[in-house]
């Protein structure tokens, strides 16, 4: 027996993950008519991560949701992007961005904090929609449709999955198979911090100091300039941690 939904029927989505991309699919199904719902395996939405940038053709997308006037509310755009030398601060070159950017390519150029973004995405999707503390444990086919098994006990069925669980996707496991992922030798230190704590020295733009074999980049995460975000990239041979959040040494950041 043929168990396909007719062709009038709008088809439903599960998205796994609440995180950027899966909002950002969910709103735009959602404006269609389609049948949407997130699988999160969090508990609650809570305001994290650092820096992000905004390119215009993202911007375009996110106006496409009625985000752009918030974004350019809660974001900071910068003037520039500031290149400079790394030991001297002698400038290399500059970016132009601001007003000739949008002009160029038709939406703003926004640096963020990542929480802000999210919580944005957050506010055109119907909270209706959105199942916290839902962790997938696997999926089967049901002839036409998929059966989701979390694992609270709980299951639900959709004609699409959607994976947007991160770089540990359960989604993906399921359909390739296990495979960790790969160091490039290369770690990342970052974090946010109060502008006030540089004690008088303002960032007025976006500026990434090169070095040899690094680099830092720092810039404002919001429109009051008070949040400032920094990250630098530094050779590591070796490192066994897996984590977006695991503590960094401070005295092995200024030798960075």
């Amino acid at each position: 027996m043929d168990r396909r939904p007719p062709l009038s029927a709008k088809p439903s989505f599960a998205i796994i993950g609440a995180g950027i991309g899966g909002l950002a699919v969910a709103a735009f199904l959602a404006r269609q008519g389609a049948k949407v719902a997130i699988y999160e395996q969090a508990k609650q939405f809570l305001r994290i991560g650092a820096g992000i940038q905004m390119s215009p053709n993202a911007m375009r997308v996110l106006r496409a949701l009625g985000l752009e006037p918030l974004l350019r509310k809660v974001g900071f755009e910068p003037p520039s992007w500031a290149n400079r030398v790394w030991d001297t601060g002698e400038h290399l070159f500059e970016l132009s961005l601001g007003a000739q950017a949008e002009q160029r390519y038709g939406a703003p150029y926004l640096l963020l904090h990542r929480g802000d973004l999210h919580s944005g995405l957050f506010s055109v999707v119907p909270s209706e929609l959105i199942r916290f503390d839902k962790q997938l444990i696997d999926i089967d086919r049901r002839g036409a449709v998929h059966g989701l098994r979390f694992s609270d006990g709980s299951r639900a069925v959709a004609d699409a999955v959607i994976g947007a669980d991160g770089v540990h996707s359960r989604v993906r496991e399921i359909l390739l198979g296990p495979e960790k992922p790969r160091f490039i030798g290369r770690v990342a230190y970052r974090t946010v911090f109060p502008t006030a704590l540089m004690q008088g020295f303002a960032l007025d733009t976006c500026t990434k100091w090169w070095g040899p074999d690094r680099h830092i980049i720092m810039y404002p995460v919001n429109a009051r300039r008070d949040e400032t975000y920094f990250t630098t990239a530094v050779p590591d041979p070796e490192w066994d941690v897996e984590s977006w959040s695991a503590r960094g040494n401070v005295a092995d950041v200024r030798q960075a």
